[in-house]
């Protein structure tokens, strides 16, 4: 299908992308609007839309590693040693702090070949990559505070409250160490949220079977059952699995009394059900939440750390009651797609 050419100057000028054409020696012939507007903006010398003017030339007036690899990329195109080429830069004015994104590619018509170079503003995106930087450190510097700087000093509190105990019998010692393993489990949740990323990493196939025996392993099960019923295959990240699982488990044996545990594959995912003393139907909004707990020694961070590890598949966990009156948390691993607001 060809495009009529009447079309193509409003086509070009609907773009926010500031886009020019340029030909084989790099000369400009032609811009859109937004083009011209950021060149007007940003008092380039007229004309704003720089026709005519050698786009190589204006790079290399800048004079800074940026433009550098600009040329760079550009030369490689008319060389043919490539077809596109792109990158991220900087484009700081004196008011606002920016970031662009430069996209070059070689295109042939008619026996000739053009270039199209077009520069897109990323500053929202590059903000946000930028705090989430900011906040990564900041939690990294958390986490070192609470490993080091908070459980050592717990540790001695610990040490010195259990030499006591051993010498004297009162309650407000038990009240004591009740509260410090309490903190020390504060602790050791908050680090497990912080700690575990997804970032450079790839899922692995994971037994279903395999994942809870191994989390079951590391859990005081005391006199509970552990049944399973269907297996499958999970494509996930097993360290955050087994967290998931081993949260799930104790969630059920602390806080539900259960003394059969069901871990079973379903048609979109798994589930990890109970036969305990289930969740009210009122409280099951509630059971995700950061520091929602029911018992008075609970730090709140399990079922918290369990979405999260979830969210962290690109999963989704819900929970609703079990036939036998317990608790059910079914895991989607497909996930449906939300509808939109019309309802497809």
């Amino acid at each position: 299908m060809q495009i009529p050419g009447n079309l193509l100057g409003p086509a070009l000028d609907s773009l926010t992308l500031n886009v020019a054409i340029l030909d084989s020696d790099a000369t400009i012939l032609a811009s859109n609007r937004a083009w011209q507007e950021f060149g007007r903006a940003n008092d380039i010398r007229p004309p704003a839309d720089t026709v005519g003017d050698n786009y190589i030339d204006i790079c290399a007036g800048a004079d800074d590693e940026y433009a550098r690899t600009a040329i760079a990329g550009l030369r490689e195109i008319l060389g043919e040693e490539r077809e596109s080429f792109s990158f991220e830069y900087p484009c700081h004015s004196p008011e606002v702090k920016r970031w662009f994104l430069m996209h070059a590619s070689r295109f042939e018509t008619r026996g000739n070949d053009y270039l199209v170079v077009a520069h897109e503003n990323i500053t929202q995106r590059k903000v946000a990559e930028l705090k989430a930087e900011q906040r990564t450190e900041e939690l990294q510097e958390f986490a070192r505070l609470l490993s080091h700087d908070l459980r050592n000093p717990l540790a001695v509190a610990q040490g010195s409250a259990k030499m006591l105990a051993m010498d004297t019998d009162d309650d407000y010692l038990d009240d004591i160490l009740s509260s410090l393993l309490r903190m020390e489990a504060i602790i050791d949740d908050a680090l497990t949220l912080m700690q575990y990323g997804t970032e450079g990493r790839d899922k692995e196939p994971v037994r279903l079977s395999n994942l809870t025996e191994s989390a079951w392993s590391n859990v005081e099960t005391e006199s509970v059952k552990l049944t399973r019923t269907d297996d499958r295959i999970l494509d996930g990240y097993p360290d955050l699995l087994a967290h998931v699982f081993e949260n799930l488990f104790r969630n059920a044996i602390e806080h539900g009394e259960a003394e059969t545990i069901t871990v079973g594959a379903t048609k979109n995912g798994f589930h990890v059900e109970d036969d305990g003393t289930g969740i009210p139907a009122e409280m099951r909004g509630k059971v995700f939440e950061m520091g929602h707990t029911t018992q008075k020694n609970g730090t709140g961070f399990g079922l918290a750390i369990v979405e999260s590890l979830i969210d962290s598949h690109g999963w989704s966990i819900s929970v609703a009651g079990s036939e036998t009156g317990g608790a059910r948390f079914e895991i989607r691993t497909n996930p449906a797609v939300p509808k939109n607001r019309f309802g497809r």
